[in-house]
């Protein structure tokens, strides 16, 4: 009776409290080919897109970059040094930008104020549709609201959506130089370009046309008389449309959807040209206007470009995007591949190495763009292709938490991807880790020609030595047996399809001893995003486990989140100092999810979500994670895998300050309470959010639910309570004042 009360106290004090949410670390060294990388936890990069936007506020502009694979923002700062050394990754700054950023955003200043806006694809329509967030400056920070959820055109006396297809990245731009923005994007079938041409210069005045009314006439849905071949990345010249010379219809030829677009003013005929990205292909088309500003006439394209230097080749569906990376007025392009999370998840593939192109603008005619190198960026983090699954784990034996990392994995022509197993050890110390490259293909794991490989370890045959088991996409299990005396040696695979187990598709397994019986089990999640329990029920030198004595649906855990198709769930175990066991699961979604296992429901019933999003910011698509104190300083650290193939890692404890804004304090509450600071050292002070304490009585419990002994002061309209008495450790803070009960969580640190 006495543990069902406990168990019941814990479930309520952690559903009534909101978790911390989690620091970012980034200063724990990571090290390859002899060198220290300068960013090694941004988490990855597969289909960035590049924007300019000072973010800090100090005139020069940094860096947004949105990536369409995982909808993740990633901020960095710029020193304006010329190089790609000149940015710092600089994670603070993302909250700032809109959370529900979906399939592209680009950052252009509409309205002219110089503070960038933010155009992206529509959540009124699924399949095509443009938004724009207007950007403005709120305590010295930058702040967007939604000023149009679906820009709209009038044709013949009809108005509906600007077409820009999920997959397609639009050109937003001033293409009549009247001083608006107007845009181009690939008409319904993909084949011709529709121009959309901004009111508001040809209504000066009239308030019905104002700068924010985003009002828009397409003026030819043929722009530039171009048009897509059908079988080819080609193009065909002289093509008639609606508004095009000669009338006639669209070119019957209807083309597959995925087109990238990006404008650049023509040095010859000071026109807009364009550069034409196309999926299933590497190269950019060069499309030269040699119309003006009323009208548009493509009458030359290339397929290399440029002709001079090194031509931007992207496999398989390249996108330009222009910043002026050192800072000396002219733009210049970054190159990447335009590849959705969907296309990956669906079997296809695109370049996730080395894959930001950087060409300098010269401003020389004869040879307008100078290749300057294939990994902008990105060979400054660790990166492990696409979808990283990674695990603290001592692989050596040292007594150190290396890095093991399972991938969808590296790109090959073809396109398909390469799935490995990479190891990083913790060259470092117990209480100062240094993770160094050991292999990313350990033991040439890839000739085993698994697909998406997901590592757990766990003692399997009883000789105390932890065994590797590794799952694949289409659910089956692998099993290594452990040849080492000391640390991890897999010299080859011991059982293929191991013990029958298959769990339809994108098996995660995770080994832990669930049922106190000290034999390892097996927690699998899966596409459907539910969790399959398989008891061992062998012994600890020959476990057993059979397709049909598991147990579907465990816990009743589902992550799947409303509206997706499928769940992708990868659990992780672990046993907190206060006895409780806890279930962490991470998803599609990129949420990780925090249930409290009952060990009387493990083969029925349902646990307790604790929280639905446990690292409180968003990682990006396909989230794992692991779990440690890297070290020894009492604080857990979590390392996160996502869709981008990077690593991204938090902790309980503020290695590195400058990850957090300075504007405020975070504030952690429940129904209107503010605790700040948060976590504490020697105080905290409780401030209401809606109106101010009159005759406060303020208690605090431990996890225990034993009330603590504590001072407080009431005074101003907050409570001062003295934390001197209390270990460090979570607590609950809860005041009733005038018929209302206020409840947060607090970290003591002391």
């Amino acid at each position: 009776m006495k543990y069902c009360l406990l168990l019941l106290f814990i479930s309520l004090f952690y559903c009534l409290v909101p978790a911390q949410t989690k620091y970012r670390v980034l200063s724990v060294p990571a090290q390859q080919y002899g060198q220290t990388l300068r960013m090694p936890w941004t988490g990855g990069m597969d289909s960035p897109e590049f924007s300019e936007v000072d973010l800090n506020n100090d005139g020069i502009k940094d860096l947004f970059v949105f990536d369409k694979v995982g909808n993740k923002v990633l901020t960095f700062l710029s020193n304006g040094d010329g190089s790609d050394t000149m940015y710092t990754y600089a994670p603070q700054y993302e909250a700032l930008f809109p959370s529900d950023l979906v399939e592209w955003a680009l950052l252009i200043d509409y309205n002219h104020d110089g503070i960038p806006d933010i155009f992206t694809h529509s959540l009124v329509s699924t399949s095509s549709g443009i938004r724009v967030f207007k950007g403005s400056m709120q305590n010295g920070y930058l702040h967007y609201d939604l000023v149009c959820p679906l820009i709209q055109y009038t044709d013949q006396g009809f108005t509906t959506g600007v077409f820009s297809n999920v997959n397609d990245v639009p050109v937003i731009t001033d293409v009549n130089r009247d001083g608006y923005i107007d845009i181009l994007s690939y008409n319904t079938f993909g084949s011709t370009i529709g121009y959309y041409e901004n009111q508001t210069g040809l209504n000066p005045g009239n308030p019905a046309f104002n700068i924010d009314s985003f009002q828009y006439s397409l003026v030819t849905s043929c722009w530039g008389s171009v048009a897509q071949n059908l079988l080819s990345n080609s193009m065909t010249l002289q093509q008639s449309c609606k508004g095009g010379p000669g009338g006639g219809n669209q070119p019957p030829d209807p083309r597959h959807s995925g087109n990238s677009l990006y404008s650049i003013i023509d040095p010859v005929y000071n026109d807009v040209d364009l550069l034409n990205g196309n999926i299933g292909y590497d190269n950019l088309l060069l499309l030269r206007n040699c119309g003006d500003s009323s009208y548009a006439n493509v009458c030359e394209w290339d397929s290399i470009f440029p002709t001079c230097n090194v031509p931007m080749l992207m496999a398989t569906y390249p996108a330009a995007f222009g910043i002026d990376v050192n800072h000396d007025g002219l733009q210049d392009i970054l190159l990447s591949p335009n590849i959705p999370g969907s296309y990956v998840n669906g079997g296809g593939a695109g370049r996730n190495t080395k894959n930001v192109m950087y060409y300098q603008n010269t401003g020389d005619t004869s040879c307008w763009y100078n290749y300057q190198t294939d990994s902008f960026l990105v060979h400054h983090a660790l990166d492990f292709g696409s979808n990283s699954k990674a695990l603290f784990y001592d692989f050596n034996g040292d007594g150190l938490l290396d890095i093991v990392v399972g991938n969808l994995g590296y790109f090959l022509n073809g396109p398909s991807y390469s799935s490995t197993l990479g190891v990083y050890l913790n060259t470092g110390t117990a209480t100062h880790p240094v993770f160094t490259r050991q292999t990313v293909d350990y033991n040439n794991f890839s000739q085993y020609n698994l697909v998406s490989v997901d590592p757990t370890f766990g003692d399997l045959n009883g000789d105390v030595h932890n065994d590797l088991l590794i799952g694949d996409s289409y659910g089956y299990l692998y099993y290594f047996q452990n040849a080492a005396s000391t640390g991890s040696s897999f010299p080859s695979m011991t059982s293929a399809q191991y013990e029958g187990i298959q769990v339809g598709l994108n098996a995660a397994p995770f080994l832990y001893p669930l049922n106190n019986d000290s034999l390892n089990d097996i927690v699998v999640g899966d596409q459907t995003g539910q969790l399959t329990y398989f008891w061992n029920f062998g012994t600890r030198a020959n476990a057993q486990f059979s397709q049909d004595s598991s147990i579907s649906n465990f816990g009743n855990v589902n992550v799947t989140k409303n509206g997706a198709s499928f769940g992708y769930s990868r659990p992780y175990i672990q046993r907190a100092s206060s006895g409780g066991l806890f279930l962490y699961v991470g998803s599609e979604s990129g949420y990780i999810y925090k249930y409290l296992v009952d060990s009387t429901q493990l083969r029925g019933g349902s646990f307790t979500l604790i929280d639905s999003n446990f690292i409180g910011q968003g990682v990006g698509a396909m989230s794992s994670i692991s779990i440690a104190d890297i070290n020894n300083d009492g604080y857990l650290e979590y390392l996160v895998g996502n869709a981008r193939g990077g690593l991204l890692m938090y902790s309980d404890s503020d290695w590195d300050p400058g990850t957090v804004l300075g504007v405020a304090d975070l504030p952690l509450n429940q129904n209107g309470m503010r605790v700040f600071p948060n976590p504490a050292k020697g105080y905290f002070v409780c401030a209401s959010e809606n109106q101010p304490f009159v005759n406060p009585k303020t208690e605090v419990y431990n996890i225990l639910g034993e009330k603590m002994n504590t001072e407080t002061i009431f005074a101003n309209n907050k409570v001062t309570v003295t934390t001197s008495s209390l270990s460090i450790g979570f607590y609950m803070v809860r005041i009733m004042d005038e018929g209302k009960t206020y409840t947060a969580k607090v970290i003591i640190e002391q």
